[in-house]
């Protein structure tokens, strides 16, 4: 009698992800959930995640939900329309609702506070093993990450340890040290604009008699057809209200580099002198005031070498004007839980690096034109996925190219695909 041909068990990798940034430990809950053991290694302490708001538009959410992440614990707002001022005087000129978006996209457009979407991922990567969520994720804190092997998945640290790893997932930013280490050089230029970022809570709003913020429940926009642009949303379950203020980076001579430069409300008032008088009022009160420093990035050649694979900023920096950066990350994180699922062991079970080839021919393509359409945004805000439409002008981003898209099924589709030319 012959014997019965048995699938063999599952294959859990030990993927060493560097960097606990947002991109990181979404990528390390997407492994873990699929049997793989993770170990995130973070440089400093803590990551010590800092900013303001986060939108997340159906193309990110629907991994949060999938991956069972608390998002009521991440006290968003749901975000129902976007709305356009007039510069000098507040008044609106346009609107776009947003009432059937659930039911078209199938997930909510959530704005949430980068901190409380921080905390909560990094809770869910060290939530205790279940069948559902897969082997406890670690966290090691003050390993900065200096050089990678990639043909060996080995990681050299600063402090003088090192790593080895099945897989390597460079989560390390925009200055990623890994990016180096596997040959890339970034072209990379400084943009002609900078951003201030500051956050004012609604029980203040609602004391200067600008109620209308707080209960908006949209994303609103002054400017933004050039460089300066005011971007306000709330986040927090409405208790903050968040305002990104781009302007022309030869305004103040701002040679500093970072995203987290300290600036009073003064200066902050001084670079708008023309425009509604409300935000004025809200900048006087505003707290952690910020001002941070825009580049562009060109697409980088490859994402991927040997057992390293680049993700999030690490592999597409944009500029912020499509609201895209931490979805894009999302879905780096998502493809790789897919990618290295039982349905696609075949692919890279005695090669990770075949894992990654597909990885980077599901993602890269998507995520560029992500970040030419953000950069084309930065002074046009008819480009912005809600405002753009392909009707208006072919070739143009839209909310339904981005927030509509199956990536499963893309997955799918590239490897039948490639199956078919091998036959």
């Amino acid at each position: 009698m012959p014997s019965a041909v048995l699938n063999p068990p599952p294959k859990s990798l030990n993927v060493a992800i560097i960097g606990s940034g947002l991109g990181g430990l979404s990528a390390a809950i997407a492994l873990r959930r699929q049997g793989h053991h993770v170990t995130v290694y973070e440089r400093y302490d803590f990551a010590n995640e800092v900013g303001a708001s986060l939108s997340v538009a159906s193309n990110g959410s629907r991994f949060l939900e999938q991956w069972k992440v608390d998002i009521p614990a991440v006290k968003p707002v749901v975000l129902q329309k976007l709305v356009m001022h007039e510069w000098s005087s507040g008044e609106v000129k346009g609107e776009y609702g947003l009432g059937d978006y659930k039911a078209k996209f199938g997930t909510e457009y959530f704005n949430f506070h980068r901190i409380d979407m921080h905390n909560v991922l990094l809770d869910t990567v060290k939530a205790e093993s279940s069948d559902e969520m897969g082997p406890q994720g670690e966290i090691i804190v003050n390993h900065k990450a200096l050089e990678v092997l990639p043909e060996k998945g080995i990681i050299k640290f600063e402090n003088g340890n090192t790593a080895t790893a099945d897989l390597i997932i460079a989560a390390d930013g925009i200055r990623s040290l890994t990016r180096t280490s596997i040959g890339i050089t970034p072209q990379i230029e400084s943009s002609t604009s900078c951003c201030y970022r500051c956050i004012i809570q609604s029980s203040k709003l609602h004391e200067l008699g600008l109620s209308e913020f707080v209960l908006s429940n949209g994303i609103e926009f002054w400017g933004g057809f050039g460089i300066n642009k005011i971007v306000m949303s709330a986040c927090h379950a409405g208790e903050t209200i968040s305002c990104y203020c781009f302007y022309p980076a030869s305004f103040n001579g701002l040679s500093k580099d970072g995203w987290n430069i300290s600036a009073s409300p003064e200066e902050l008032i001084a670079t708008y002198p023309d425009l509604d008088p409300r935000l004025h009022a809200l900048f006087t009160h505003a707290t952690d005031i910020k001002m941070w420093r825009l580049y562009v990035h060109q697409p980088y050649p490859y994402w991927h070498k040997g057992t390293v694979g680049l993700l999030g900023d690490a592999a597409h920096p944009m500029l912020p004007d499509q609201s895209q950066g931490f979805c894009m990350a999302l879905e780096d994180a998502g493809a790789l839980g897919y990618i290295f699922s039982e349905e696609f062991r075949g692919i890279w079970e005695n090669d990770v690096g075949k894992g990654l080839e597909l990885y980077e021919e599901v993602r890269k393509e998507r995520a560029s034109r992500v970040q030419a359409a953000s950069a084309r945004a930065r002074t046009d805000l008819s480009e912005r996925i809600g405002w753009s439409s392909s009707t208006d002008r072919p070739g143009k981003l839209t909310i339904e190219e981005v927030c509509g898209y199956d990536m499963l099924a893309h997955i799918r589709q590239i490897v039948v695909d490639r199956s078919s030319t091998q036959v």
